[in-house]
């Protein structure tokens, strides 16, 4: 399960803003939402940067690719950043939900 392309979509929805993020992998594609509210566009930058890593990243990896997101920095990227992992964490957790539920069980 490769990532191919991550998208983000800040926008307003009713009474506040929201962002939106979309992590393709081949086939699959999945869906997390930031949660920060009024900083969507910073969130978005952030997705952007953090997407420039993981494109071609194996997105089986979920555990270890938040840790390599989180830890990467200098310093503590705070609530914007945070943020932004959450998306992706949440986007890349809504891709394996498909292949989980068509693997064999035994």
């Amino acid at each position: 399960m490769t990532i191919t392309a991550i998208k983000c979509y800040p926008t307003w929805q009713g009474h506040r803003n929201i962002c939106l993020v979309k992590v393709e992998c081949g086939e699959l594609h999945g869906w997390g939402e930031a949660g920060l509210s009024g900083r969507e566009l910073a969130v978005a930058g952030a997705v952007d940067h953090y997407s420039q890593f993981l494109v071609g990243q194996d997105g089986m990896r979920i555990s270890a690719l938040w840790q390599e997101m989180y830890r990467s920095q200098y310093f503590e990227g705070g609530r914007t950043l945070t943020a932004a992992i959450s998306a992706i964490d949440i986007a890349l957790y809504d891709c394996l939900g498909p292949s989980v539920a068509s693997a064999p069980s035994f």
